[in-house]
């Protein structure tokens, strides 16, 4: 009996003034649940990261070693610094002269680890950690305004299909999140492509497979991947200089 009664009065209240009114706000805190929701998962894909199977181990990355990359941005602006409590190592750290988040290059030098299937576990894992970074940044800039990707331009790789995917994206202008969607996408495949051939790795040198057309498809989204997190750091840098400036703010 008392279900009955209470279903009947939440009947009765459902068009009321206090029930629009809880509609409105949520519609308000839109917004607020999409930021959250980012943080949240930030949290999740970095702490996921550190339990994945095999890291690597810390070696130290700074600021000197990120100019090993053609598409990083490095100078003697950046301030790099891992935490000694990160095993993989690619990081994020912030921009010496502006303070903006920036993600550090991918490491040219193989992981250390005990037999070659270690190294290479432990390289696919950075993949995904470098990938999972740059999106990440990419979302919380935010920037609405849509941009070509000035660091494909005139981009070259070694696969005919991923190259039909440069030439297409150097048309393209897309915002932040946008950005790192293509990111993530691209990533993701890189990790794949590595992760799923293991069976042919070369001993003396793990993180390269023995099948040349499979191995010129997985250099072709190392490039990809690499030149898209330098245009997220490249863009992360502009917002935040737009923002001390006092010019033109973005949309979030």
């Amino acid at each position: 009996m008392t279900n009955r009664t209470e279903l009947a009065e939440n009947q009765e209240k459902k068009d009321s003034p206090q029930k629009i009114s809880g509609v409105a706000s949520a519609r308000r805190t839109t917004s607020e649940r999409s930021t959250s929701k980012r943080k949240f998962l930030k949290f999740a894909l970095l702490a996921g990261g550190a339990a994945t199977l095999a890291l690597a181990w810390p070696r130290g990355v700074n600021a000197s070693s990120l100019d090993k990359s053609s598409t990083s941005l490095v100078s003697s602006k950046t301030n790099g610094k891992q935490s000694t409590l990160k095993l993989s190592r690619v990081f994020q750290f912030k921009d010496r002269k502006t303070g903006a988040p920036q993600i550090s290059a991918f490491p040219e030098t193989d992981p250390q680890g005990e037999s070659p299937l270690e190294i290479r576990m432990k390289h696919f894992t950075e993949i995904e950690n470098f990938s999972f970074m740059g999106f990440v940044l990419a979302h919380e800039t935010g920037g609405t305004n849509p941009k070509p990707i000035s660091t494909i331009t005139g981009m070259q790789v070694p696969d005919n299909e991923f190259q039909k995917l440069v030439d297409l994206a150097q048309t393209e202008r897309v915002n932040d999140e946008q950005l790192g969607d293509t990111l993530l996408d691209v990533g993701i495949n890189w990790e794949h492509f590595v992760a799923s051939n293991n069976d042919q790795l070369i001993p003396a040198e793990p993180t390269k497979i023995k099948d040349p057309v499979m191995q010129a498809k997985i250099d072709s989204l190392d490039q990809i991947t690499e030149a898209l997190v330098a245009e997220v750091n490249l863009r992360s840098i502009d917002e935040r200089r737009e923002s001390r400036e006092g010019g033109r703010h973005r949309s979030y």
